[in-house]
């Protein structure tokens, strides 16, 4: 009976290591806080998020290289023109609960849609020496609770199609597909 024991015991050790559950493989679990955005943090904050929304809507064939820049900053402007201050639009910096240290940042807008009150995540990310490490998760949970905080019924997000780390982040959290937009290139 030990011997079976003993073989049932090392096949299920081998099986975790395989499936990367192995304690030296898991990511650890972070938490993170979200403090405001301040006004002083605001513009290297908006340079960072024209940047990424400008290089996402490349990358996805929406826009021109040429414009892209210009029309994210445009799109930016529009939504937040009081800056951090903007009624209805929550932006906060993440930081790791224990260090805290920043590790990136969310931006959430209140907006009523249709008989609900919808958190929509405008921009979240991680900054690029924390990626990887389970601070994506953390933030999306914190600002779940934010959301719920502040009064939403739903929480509502894009995710561009080449992003497929994002997408099984969010999949994993419980987000469910509403709509798909398809394009063909000519």
């Amino acid at each position: 009976m030990r011997t079976r024991i003993s073989r049932i015991s090392r096949i299920t050790r081998i099986t975790r290591i395989r499936r990367g559950s192995a304690p030296s493989m898991a990511k650890p679990v972070r938490r993170v806080r979200l403090d405001p955005l301040t006004a002083e943090d605001y513009p290297a904050w908006e340079a960072h998020v024209v940047d990424g929304y400008a290089e996402s809507q490349v990358r996805s064939g929406q826009w021109a290289p040429d414009t892209a820049h210009g029309l994210a900053l445009e799109a930016t402007r529009e939504l937040l023109p009081q800056g951090a201050a903007t009624p209805g639009q929550h932006l906060w910096i993440a930081r790791d609960a224990e260090t805290g240290a920043k590790v990136g940042g969310l931006w959430i807008a209140m907006r009523f849609r249709g008989g609900l009150m919808e958190a929509f995540v405008f921009d979240v990310h991680v900054d690029p020496g924390q990626q990887g490490g389970g601070y994506g998760r953390a933030i999306m949970e914190a600002g779940a609770e934010e959301a719920k905080r502040l009064g939403a019924d739903v929480v509502a997000l894009n995710v561009f199609g080449y992003n497929d780390r994002a997408y099984s982040l969010y999949k994993s959290l419980g987000y469910e597909v509403t709509n798909r937009h398809m394009r063909l290139p000519l």
